[in-house]
């Protein structure tokens, strides 16, 4: 079944559904989704700005990060 099949049949079902507590379960289910589906989409963008970035030579020694990191967060 494709994206389309399965979108209508879940909607289907969900119109046949009387139980509100399980009406909010679900809502609760898609609002999880959605934002997972939004995180996942953010980190492949950082992921794929840093690799260009890498490409471009725009990028710093891990010592270098980490030396000016304790330097700043010293106790």
């Amino acid at each position: 079944m494709d994206i389309s099949s399965e979108k209508a049949e879940v909607l289907q079902r969900v119109e046949q559904v009387n139980d509100l507590a399980l009406i909010r379960a679900i809502k609760n289910l898609l609002d999880f989704g959605l934002t997972r589906q939004a995180e996942n989409e953010a980190m492949e963008q950082s992921i794929q700005r840093g690799l260009n970035d890498s490409k471009l030579g725009q990028v710093r020694p891990h010592n270098e990060v980490m030396t000016e990191f304790r330097e700043k967060y010293k106790s």
